[in-house]
C-alpha cells in the first residue's frame, strides 16, 4: 500500500468520524430545545432557554414573592427597562434576568437590598451603549464596588462616570 492510499484511507476515516460527531451534537441540541413546561416563577430559580415563562413575567412574579408587588405601570417600566438593557448590552432578556437575579442574591448575602428589577434599570441607565461588553460584565463591576464598601448610589455614580455617556 502506498502513502497516497494510506492518506486517503485516513482522510476518509477522519471525515466519517467528524460527520458522525456533528450528527450526534445536532441530535443533542435538538433534544435540548424541548420546552420545559415551567410557566410559573416559583417553579424556576433560574431561567433556562427552554422555559416557557417570559423573562419579564418571571421577574414580576419574583418581585411579588418578596412582598413588593409591581403595579401595572411599574411592570410596564420593567418591560421597557429589560428591552432597553437587551438592546444596550446585546444580551438576551433571559440572560439579563438571570444575571440580575444572581446579582440580587449576591448583594443580599453582603447585606444589600437591591432588587433585580432595580439593578436592571440602574445598570442600564449608568452605562452607555458599547462601553461594557455585556450585562454580566456590568453586574460584575457593580458587585465588586459594593463588595469594596461602596453604597449602591456611589457604585452607580462611579459606573456612570467610567462608562456613561460622558465617560
Amino acid at each position: 500500500m502506498n502513502s497516497q492510499s494510506s492518506f486517503l484511507r485516513i482522510a476518509c476515516f477522519v471525515t466519517a468520524a467528524l460527520l458522525s460527531a456533528c450528527s450526534e451534537e445536532q441530535q443533542r441540541q435538538e433534544g435540548g430545545e424541548k420546552r420545559s413546561g415551567i410557566v410559573k416563577a416559583d417553579e424556576a430559580g433560574w431561567l433556562a432557554r427552554q422555559d416557557e415563562i417570559q423573562p419579564v413575567d418571571w421577574l414580576i412574579a419574583r418581585q411579588g414573592k418578596s412582598g413588593a408587588k409591581l403595579a401595572s405601570e411599574e411592570a410596564h417600566r420593567l418591560r421597557n427597562s429589560l428591552a432597553e438593557a437587551s438592546k444596550r448590552f446585546k444580551d438576551s432578556p433571559r440572560m439579563i434576568a438571570n444575571r440580575a437575579v444572581q446579582l440580587e442574591q449576591m448583594i443580599k448575602e453582603q447585606g444589600g437590598d437591591e432588587t433585580a428589577v432595580m439593578l436592571i434599570a440602574e445598570l442600564t441607565r449608568a452605562i452607555a451603549p458599547g462601553h461594557i461588553e455585556s450585562f454580566g460584565a456590568a453586574a460584575h463591576q457593580y458587585y465588586n464596588m459594593r463588595k469594596a464598601g461602596f453604597t449602591s448610589e456611589r457604585a452607580f455614580d462611579e459606573l456612570s462616570k467610567r462608562y456613561g455617556e460622558g465617560g
